[in-house]
């Protein structure tokens, strides 16, 4: 089941949509826009992901005794 929503945007983040669509990355602006859900989306899993990995990693937990030295690392903000 599809649900249709309405948006504004700022000229800069529909021509950001309409490149997508220019350089073949998307069909259609719509197309762009499920596509960048998708990736906040993946972004989510992957805060997630993370977050059960760093708390296994320091219960002692090991899952990837090789990962042991990026535990403390600082992490980029995927925004």
């Amino acid at each position: 089941m599809t649900i249709q929503i309405a948006i504004r945007l700022h000229e800069e983040e529909l021509a950001a949509l309409d490149r997508e669509v220019a350089e073949g990355r998307a069909a259609s602006r719509a197309d762009a826009v499920r596509r960048s859900i998708a990736y906040l989306e993946r972004a989510q899993r992957y805060r997630g992901e993370e977050e059960t990995l760093l708390r296994l990693a320091r219960n002692a937990d090991v899952v990837y005794p090789d990962l042991e030295v990026v535990y403390d690392l600082p992490h980029p903000k995927l925004d």
